[in-house]
């Protein structure tokens, strides 16, 4: 199963009422071994990560105490994929960062422009610096992270790449262009809903119809 997490239950809420992720741009960078930045550039996306119900109380969350778990025939009917992780210094990663490079200077045929976005879009490094936390080694491999990347014509033709400088100046104005495309799910692709206490539980059964069996608490550490 894949789990959609959130840290607060109004956005947990916010997810069953309306049947939808909203999809937002998310700042990605590439680099070289050297940690030379190669690329830096914002990517819509939904992430989720890829776990069994089982291994949660084992598992450190650093995304929030609230999650949402859908079955994977949903995800790969919505195209979704799981994450490439690779060293910086593997044959994959110089791989990548030679198609960055060559897209760069104008050097790819323009049929492979999009094509190297696309990789780079299902590309993470296995570990790295990561700007949310302010952590330098964080362990991305850990989260077992898969995504929803739309295509251009699934965003109403705005672009699945964006500069990340450009981005981070007017993140409103780019992420309010996606509101009218989010990802989409019924209630039977749910496989459990996780919630902080009894009384969220509750409120979910009664004003939302929910299912009693589907809604867990969550034990993960955080």
């Amino acid at each position: 199963m894949l789990i959609h997490f959130t840290d607060q239950f109004k956005n947990l809420v916010s997810i069953l009422q309306t049947n939808s992720f909203m999809v937002k741009y998310c700042g990605e960078y590439f680099g070289d071994s050297s940690g030379k930045v190669i690329s830096r550039a914002a990517h819509p996306m939904v992430s989720f990560s890829d776990y069994d119900h089982k291994e949660l109380s084992l598992k450190k969350i650093t995304y929030g105490g609230y999650g949402i778990a859908l079955k994977k025939t949903w995800a790969r009917e919505n195209n979704l994929s799981p994450v490439n992780y690779v060293e910086k210094n593997s044959p994959a990663a110089q791989g990548l960062i030679s198609l960055l490079r060559a897209r760069q200077r104008g050097k790819l045929p323009p049929e492979l422009r999009l094509s190297v976005i696309q990789l780079k879009c299902f590309t993470k490094h296995v570990s790295g610096k990561n700007s949310h936390f302010k952590i330098d080694n964080f362990d991305f491999k850990a989260e077992n992270e898969w995504r929803y990347v739309p295509s251009k014509s699934q965003i109403g033709g705005n672009k699945i790449s964006e500069n990340f400088s450009t981005y981070n100046k007017s993140k409103d104005k780019y992420n309010s262009r996606l509101k009218p495309y989010s990802l989409k799910f019924n209630n039977l692709d749910i496989k459990y809903i996780y919630v902080q206490n009894s009384a969220e539980r509750e409120y979910l059964i009664h004003n939302l119809g929910l299912s009693p069996e589907k809604i867990k608490k969550a034990n993960w550490q955080q």
